[in-house]
């Protein structure tokens, strides 16, 4: 089933949310500069320093959730986003009013980075593969799963203590990390060198043919350049060519 195209409602959100980013991270940003101008060895300094380098990696954060909205991974975009922005708001706790003496803040805190770079990551993995040949499919789920079961490992050393004092728990921990990281450089590097199924067999078609093999009727061929404005405008609607022209011809009547 093809995917319904980005609404404009959804695309207005999107840009909402990219002007909030950049405003945000803009205001931080000159106010770290106005520190830097005046006395940089006071507390409120370091304050405002802090806030600005934690609002651009959070601000980073939330651009990569941003770019899945109106895709086919918009529900993991809005998580990411929202992972993104309660992980700034312990942070920016943290900085301002360090609650440095208890416990739970601190593994809240780690516990929403860690969630955040995560899904960060695999919404950018998401959305830089384009190809959906099923070598890559394959490839881009199991990374995505070693992805959360790394997540997982590492949520149970943070919040069970006696895990530390299992040693097979962190070689397999960082096992996993590793191949986590090894598919997330592979699958997106992969996706862009293999091409995609339906454009692995080109038709060698005669320019001087004019009747078509389906019962003599007479056919007329697309242009190279009408081929390349269909599939750029599937790869912008994140739809396959065939899905794309499907969407929007779905009102015509079948021809068989």
């Amino acid at each position: 089933m093809a995917q319904e195209a980005p609404t404009a409602l959804t695309r207005r959100f999107r840009r909402t949310i990219v002007i909030a980013i950049v405003v945000t991270f803009s205001l931080a940003a000159l106010g770290g500069i106005i520190v830097l101008l005046g006395d940089i060895q006071s507390e409120i300094a370091y304050q405002v320093l802090a806030t600005t380098a934690l609002t651009g990696v959070f601000s980073v954060a939330t651009f990569c959730g941003a770019t899945l909205i109106g895709r086919r991974g918009q529900p993991f975009g809005i998580i990411t986003i929202g992972l993104a922005v309660l992980a700034l708001a312990l942070a920016l706790w943290f900085v301002w009013a360090e609650p440095y003496d208890v416990d739970l803040p601190w593994k809240l805190l780690v516990t929403a980075c860690l969630l955040s770079a995560c899904t960060s990551v695999a919404s950018l993995i998401l959305l830089l593969v384009s190809n959906r040949s099923w070598t890559v499919r394959i490839a881009l789920t199991i990374t995505l799963c070693l992805i959360a079961l790394g997540c997982a490992l590492s949520l149970i050393s943070i919040w069970w203590e006696p895990a530390w004092e299992y040693e097979w728990l962190t070689r397999l921990s960082g096992i996993v990390w590793i191949l986590a990281a090894l598919g997330v450089v592979v699958v997106p590097v992969s996706s862009l060198l293999l091409r995609p199924e339906s454009a692995a067999v080109e038709p060698q078609l005669d320019p001087g043919a004019a009747e078509s093999r389906l019962s003599g009727e007479t056919v007329s061929e697309l242009s190279v350049h009408s081929i390349r404005r269909i599939e750029e405008a599937a790869r912008l609607a994140d739809l396959t060519p065939d899905e794309f022209v499907d969407h929007y011809l779905k009102t015509l009547p079948d021809s068989h």
